[in-house]
């Protein structure tokens, strides 16, 4: 679809679907399927799925030929795959939907920097501008309160998770490794068997239908729609503007947070939501103003 050839609607058609994290997430575990399993089974079927489709589909030497990239794949599945999962699965468990959603986004001004600074990438006054005005709604969202409560491990976990995120997003840039469903099985298959140890450790369960029917949504949505379209966004624009763009995500897992557990926005996270809202338009303004200095040419592997 053309539609999707635009960065931008790529990041935050991503942002929606990741939004969904969160929620089927702690629907899962409040069905008692532990964290551990979560994160290794998304991942695990996301990988059999894909690779399938591949395999299907005659990409078998496509597969073969992305797998020369495997050192670079492999790091930024412990990146993008691993840290982000296991990190942010088990913060799950331990806070609010809401408060782990802006905290795993609150750490992406590394990646602003890292891009300004390794990439080339301009530092323009205008994504200056957003992502300055989103953190403001991210820390008005934090200051709300009950709503938003959580304990230390669980906002410490978030963080890293989000940390985890931000460099996946650099180094993929940076590697320039493209985007396409033969890059997604290398870096889930990586992704499993780092994810597959605390797994084991932690002890496997039985999950119900209920439960199994929120980890198939956790897998076609956010872990395989989300990822495809975050590493597309990557391929098509800027590192650090697809970054401010997918921070609105934490905005869609509390919409959705209230759709299914009636979590209701104070008056101080009305004004946060707000702030991202303004400083997400004024990234779709930078989109539309500057270009990446990358070559279209040299950004197309899938």
């Amino acid at each position: 679809m053309k539609i999707f050839d635009n960065f931008a609607i790529c990041a935050l058609t991503a942002a929606a679907l990741n939004g969904l994290i969160g929620p089927l997430t702690k629907l899962t575990l409040l069905q008692g399927v532990g964290a551990s399993q979560i994160a290794f089974t998304k991942a695990f079927i996301a990988f059999f799925l894909l690779l399938g489709y591949c395999l299907l589909t005659g990409k078998a030497r496509e597969l073969s030929r992305v797998g020369k990239q495997w050192p670079t794949l492999a790091v930024l599945a412990f990146l993008g795959i691993f840290s982000l999962y296991f990190f942010e699965t088990q913060a799950f468990a331990e806070a609010s939907v809401s408060l782990v959603s802006f905290l795993t986004y609150a750490a992406g001004g590394f990646t602003i920097l890292l891009s300004a600074i390794f990439l080339n990438e301009r530092l323009t006054l205008l994504k200056s501008v957003s992502f300055l005005t989103i953190i403001a709604g991210v820390l008005l969202m934090l200051n709300v309160g009950s709503e938003m409560s959580g304990s230390m491990k669980g906002a410490t976990l978030a963080l890293l998770g989000g940390l985890g995120y931000a460099l996946f997003i650099f180094f993929a840039k940076y590697n320039n490794v493209g985007s396409g469903l033969c890059q997604l099985v290398w870096l889930f298959g990586f992704g499993s068997l780092y994810l597959f140890p605390p797994a084991l450790a932690a002890g496997f369960r039985a999950p119900s239908l209920s439960a199994i029917l929120s980890l198939v949504a956790l897998v076609v949505f956010p872990t395989i729609g989300g990822f495809y379209l975050t590493t597309r966004a990557i391929k098509l624009g800027e590192a650090g503007r697809v970054q401010i763009i997918e921070t609105s995500d934490p905005l869609f897992a509390t919409v959705f947070a209230f759709i299914l557990f009636g979590e209701v926005l104070s008056l101080s996270a009305a004004w946060g939501a707000g702030f991202v809202m303004v400083g997400l338009l004024c990234s779709l303004l930078a989109s539309r103003n500057t270009q990446s200095v990358y070559p279209k040419s040299e950004n197309v592997n899938s």
